[in-house]
């Protein structure tokens, strides 16, 4: 793992940061591409994605906050304060809050915008499979979103200098955050795979990324390590999290919504 790729005075470039980024740019620019197959407007992208991870940073800081309450509690400021731990940067996100905020400030820019939500959101919403590929490899040179202990060959151990090593300092863990990339880029080429087989509604790929997001993080959370607090239920020798219990209902939500065919009907062909 490698936390900062390099550090000047307080200011350090952080991996996390970096590999964030790329995932977001790797998915803007996959979406762009398949916006310009089926003739989208590029330029509706571009202004949604400022809107989405604007919201998404501000949805996993508010929802890493919410639960986390204790820990800001007399120092609010801290919330969004960059200079903390002798060095520069906000950490602690949670991503579940970032979906949910992406996806409703998402239909509201197209309500406002007046855009057809179903068609950009079928476009966009299985890239962020891709990017959530990306991401999680930022969390593993974190070593945040760590698992538990785990005496599998291929299960890792983190230096003591991250959240991981603090925690499981010597411990054999289970790569959490390689799980959860692995199982996002094989469900992003099953979104596309199904896609070629022909649609039966506009809105189904905005369904059904959702889904297995949903269903990825609720697997993930089996073997992946949380606060006490942050935890709902153990079963079966793993656990389930507040986190994995949302994701869980919104993949049921998507599961119904698919099933009913909530989006845009198909245009019938011309005879």
């Amino acid at each position: 793992m490698l936390r900062e790729f390099f550090h000047i005075g307080r200011f350090a470039l952080h991996s996390w940061g970096v590999m964030v980024a790329l995932g977001f740019a790797l998915g803007l620019w996959v979406a762009t591409k398949r916006a310009k197959r089926v003739g989208f407007p590029e330029k509706h992208i571009f202004d949604l994605a400022v809107v989405v991870i604007t919201s998404a940073i501000i949805g996993s800081r508010l929802w890493h906050v919410a639960m986390n309450v204790e820990q800001f509690r007399g120092h609010w400021l801290d919330i969004i304060n960059p200079f903390q731990g002798g060095g520069f940067g906000i950490a602690g996100m949670a991503m579940v809050g970032g979906v949910v905020a992406a996806i409703i400030t998402g239909a509201l820019f197209c309500i406002i915008r007046r855009i057809n939500f179903w068609e950009i959101a079928d476009i966009v919403s299985p890239t962020f499979l891709l990017g959530m590929f990306v991401g999680r490899f930022a969390c593993f040179l974190n070593g945040c979103c760590f698992g538990h202990e785990s005496n599998l060959p291929w299960a890792v151990v983190f230096p003591p200098n991250c959240p991981a090593g603090s925690v499981m300092h010597g411990i054999h863990v289970h790569p959490t955050q390689i799980y959860e990339a692995v199982i996002d880029l094989i469900f992003f080429f099953i979104v596309i795979a199904c896609e070629k087989r022909g649609k039966k509604f506009v809105g189904r790929s905005f369904w059904m990324s959702f889904m297995f997001y949903g269903l990825g993080r609720v697997i993930v959370d089996y073997w992946r390590w949380y606060e006490p607090q942050e935890t709902l239920l153990t079963y079966l020798g793993g656990n389930l999290s507040i986190h994995g219990a949302i994701a869980l209902a919104l993949a049921g939500i998507c599961i119904l919504m698919m099933l009913l065919h909530v989006g845009k009907p198909l245009a019938q062909k011309r005879k």
